[in-house]
């Protein structure tokens, strides 16, 4: 168990130490000393879950409690990748919103605890590493020490607490039926839909609404994106996200499979309100963090198309690796995007969409980066979101009947997207030809290469990606 718990013992040793260090070395020596820590142990976290990875492990390691499997495994790149894409970025960053080292701290912490959601197959220990995961993002949303920052912390605290409220007593009600918290446990004691069991279902999915920012559960998400700095809104949008999505799934799909059709249901309602709603209101955006938080409650809405057509006799492989790949996608794309708003911060005085004019002059990597993302989240053929979105689609259409409809809103949406995508990128390359040439963050370039070139990757050769979202796919049905 030591061995396939080294990555989760070597970030949470980390964390400690970064504390410690703080103590020892000056604030500006010690936040850049504790980013390339930071970098380090993550990367070496990374290279370990992706060696297990490539073994196909398929392990319980504490009966009932913690399983190692290949969705776990799937979430564990995800989480990981997307953490050092932000650390890697941050150590340029954090000169500008003076970051100490404490700042990578909660960062490893916070992947800390989204390592364990992934691994937990009980509702209690599933509940407490989300909580752990989530503590240490509100102090990360105010992270910029001025009244946006704070304004972002405070709502996003407030909001965090009622879905964190929701969601226990979501728990309490299925404990009280089944007398466990056992994901399994909890699937064999209900065998048909009943009253209570349907009322926890709503505030689970009310709970979890809120985390992952569904219509009309996203209010937060504006706010606290445009006020926290660029790298915790990348890490907010590409990784806590994901982890609720996560314990959706090994929720609904493991332990209520009896209530099916009631959630799968009320995913698809939320489905249509959420990916029209959040692509609508981007349209009128005219700052570019906000268009990019309601980008993410639309593409939130794409997932969740995945989530409705389970209660289908479409293949399960299809529709639950189809969501989990839009989910790996999206937290590279979207998190890139964000991290490409870091970058041009240090050139761009605002961030208003028109103050990103002539980018592609004054920041050519950054620029070209930004556009792979955003051409990429449109779904444009040969980038990695036309793929996951195609996967979707295929899903929605094999399932028949009324699902096809949701299908053709997700290409409608999409098309909808292009719209407000296209316009930032008008604006970076056909206007203000005259703007001169910035310095590029060199660390925040380096963040957003990798991150096209995954984006890129996955786009052009998606068949290794695909395979690792069926594998994660398929091992939530393995008892």
């Amino acid at each position: 168990m030591f061995q396939e718990l080294l990555p989760e013992i070597l970030l949470i040793g980390a964390a400690l130490l970064l504390v410690l260090l703080q103590g020892f070395c000056g604030r500006d020596a010690g936040a850049r000393l504790s980013g390339y820590l930071a970098l380090v142990a993550t990367g070496a976290a990374l290279l370990l879950v992706s060696l297990h990875s490539g073994a196909g492990v398929e392990k319980v390691l504490i009966p009932g409690i913690i399983v190692m499997d290949s969705f776990s495994l799937f979430f564990k790149l995800l989480f990981l990748t997307l953490s050092f894409l932000v650390i890697l970025g941050s150590i340029d960053a954090m000169k500008r919103y003076r970051m100490g080292g404490e700042y990578y701290s909660m960062l490893l912490f916070t992947t800390f605890g989204m390592l364990i959601a992934s691994m937990a197959v009980d509702l209690a220990v599933l509940y407490v590493a989300v909580e752990l995961a989530t503590i240490s993002t509100f102090a990360l949303a105010a992270f910029r020490k001025d009244r946006a920052g704070a304004e972002a912390g405070v709502k996003y605290f407030v909001i965090g607490a009622l879905s964190s409220a929701l969601v226990l007593f979501g728990i309490s009600l299925l404990y009280g039926i089944s007398g466990t918290t056992s994901l399994a446990g909890i699937s064999a004691a209900l065998k048909s839909p009943s009253p209570l069991a349907g009322l926890a279902v709503i505030f689970l999915i009310a709970g979890f609404g809120y985390k992952i920012a569904a219509v009309p559960f996203h209010m937060w998400a504006p706010d606290t994106y445009q006020g926290a700095p660029s790298t915790v809104t990348a890490f907010l949008a590409g990784a806590t996200k994901k982890m609720a999505f996560l314990a959706l799934m090994r929720i609904f799909i493991v332990a209520l499979p009896a209530l099916v059709t009631t959630w799968a249901l009320l995913f698809a309602v939320l489905a249509v309100l959420t990916m029209t709603l959040g692509n609508l209101v981007a349209l009128v955006q005219s700052n570019i963090k906000r268009m990019l938080a309601y980008s993410s409650v639309a593409q939130a809405g794409y997932v969740l198309v995945a989530f409705a057509v389970l209660s289908s006799k479409v293949d399960f492989t299809l529709a639950a690796g189809a969501a989990l790949l839009h989910m790996f996608v999206h937290a590279i794309m979207k998190g890139g995007a964000f991290l490409a708003v870091a970058a041009a911060g240090t050139a761009v005085a605002g961030r208003e969409i028109s103050d990103f004019s002539g980018l592609g002059r004054r920041m050519p990597v950054t620029a070209f980066t930004l556009s792979i993302f955003l051409l990429s989240l449109a779904g444009i053929p040969f980038f990695a979101g036309f793929v996951s979105k195609f996967l979707i689609l295929m899903a929605s259409v094999s399932a028949g009947g009324a699902y096809i409809a949701l299908g053709v809103l997700l290409v409608i949406n999409s098309v909808i997207s292009l719209y407000y995508y296209a316009r930032v990128i008008r604006v970076m390359y056909f206007e203000g030809q005259d703007a001169s040439r910035a310095k590029e963050p060199k660390m925040l370039v380096a963040a957003l290469i990798v991150s096209a070139i995954i984006v890129l990757y996955v786009g052009i050769f998606p068949e290794s990606a695909i395979q690792l979202a069926n594998s994660g796919a398929a091992s939530l049905l393995t008892p």
